[in-house]
């Protein structure tokens, strides 16, 4: 009887092809049952689930955890942005990928594996790094945004992409033996960019510079994971408004409620950078590090430098004459208005050797009205 049933559904399968049809085959109907049984989802809950669309903005730690359950879930079509390979240490905590794929792209691996454990899921990858220049391409094209990144750059690009186009973005961050998890942009809930003063410096450490306990983003990823469920087939409480902490140690969760402000004027940043490419060409200037160095050399008096990295790497090595402004204090309103009263009678140039660190603070400088050159690499 068994093998009856088998090969009923692989007819089915084959009849039923459409991808985009929301009817569940008998294959499905067997993946899902545990979900199809549960009062708050059944069928229709299942069939918006096939119907979303999510986007990944990473594919490490946090992403492994969130995909396979998606995937498995039933989730019906990904994105997965990242250009990373992968290496020996990412295998720790990063699950979906084993040692035979060492070297290999991560995004490909993903589909790869990700295939493997659900076929009726539509996987598109994008093999490179989200920017000012593809993130509302990549994301106007789905439902909403998992954020698997590990730096404050990227976050804060995904924050006001989310905003301008009314997309849900569900943040997961780790560190060492803590986590932390939100819903941001949820019915005009709190972004990103208005949590952040909460979050100390140390938060927002890039995981492959800091160690991290191999479970922890399994944990944060396994609830941004669950966020994406509930929002999809409306059941729940959503952690909007909400930032949970997690500390694997003392295995503690902690609440704390987070409201919408003002201070980074997201509404005016938003109309400015739909005119992105045109305002480039007007208001900011790139200059390269060798002009940089002739320059300082022969009119170091007229030239204000910024080094927007933390301090520890400005310690290590900076341009002489460097004033260190982390990106993190060039967002204050005093500072803000000093580089404005600099700016009239000196040439404001950022320098950092991540671009899009870089691309932030012009951003921030650009919707300040504070003309400013940025430095690139050559």
């Amino acid at each position: 009887m068994d093998n009856v049933i088998i090969n009923y559904s692989i007819i089915y399968i084959r009849m039923n092809s459409n991808t985009n049809s929301l009817e569940l085959t008998p294959n499905e109907y067997q993946l899902y049952a545990r979900h199809l049984i549960l009062p708050e989802i059944q069928i229709a809950g299942q069939q918006r689930l096939k119907k979303a669309k999510i986007i990944f903005i990473g594919a490490g730690g946090l992403a492994s955890a969130s995909l396979l359950y998606l995937v498995a879930s039933g989730v019906g079509n990904i994105g997965i942005v990242d250009n990373d390979t992968i290496e020996m240490s990412n295998l720790q905590r990063q699950i979906l990928f084993n040692s035979e794929q060492i070297g290999n792209l991560k995004s490909i691996c993903a589909k790869k594996n990700l295939s493997l454990l659900n076929p009726y899921c539509k996987i598109n990858i994008y093999s490179k790094q989200l920017n000012l220049s593809n993130t509302y391409r990549l994301i106007q094209q789905y439902d909403m945004v998992i954020d698997g990144t590990d730096n404050f750059e990227t976050r804060y690009i995904i924050s006001h992409t989310c905003k301008v186009l009314h997309k849900v973005h569900i943040y997961g961050a780790i560190f060492e033996f803590q986590g932390q998890a939100s819903v941001f942009n949820y019915r005009g809930g709190p972004t990103y960019a208005d949590v952040y003063p909460l979050i100390s410096t140390r938060s927002v450490t890039q995981c492959n510079q800091g160690g991290v306990l191999g479970v922890t983003p399994g944990m944060i990823g396994m609830i941004q994971a669950t966020e994406a469920i509930k929002i999809i087939t409306g059941i729940g409480e959503v952690l909007s408004g909400t930032l949970l902490i997690y500390d694997s140690l003392t295995m503690m969760f902690k609440k704390i409620q987070v409201k919408t402000n003002n201070q980074y004027n997201l509404n005016h940043l938003c109309k400015k950078t739909k005119n992105h490419v045109n305002a480039d060409q007007i208001n900011r200037r790139k200059l390269s590090i060798t002009l940089l160095l002739i320059l300082l050399e022969k009119y170091s008096y007229t030239i204000y430098v910024i080094d927007i990295r933390n301090k520890i790497e400005y310690d290590i090595l900076h341009l002489k004459g460097a004033i260190n402004l982390p990106l993190n204090k060039l967002k204050r309103n005093k500072n803000l208005n000093l580089l404005k009263n600099v700016s009239r009678y000196k040439y404001i140039i950022i320098f950092c050797f991540s671009k899009i660190r870089s691309r932030v603070a012009s951003d921030l400088l650009f919707i300040n009205d504070i003309k400013h050159w940025e430095v690139y690499d050559n």
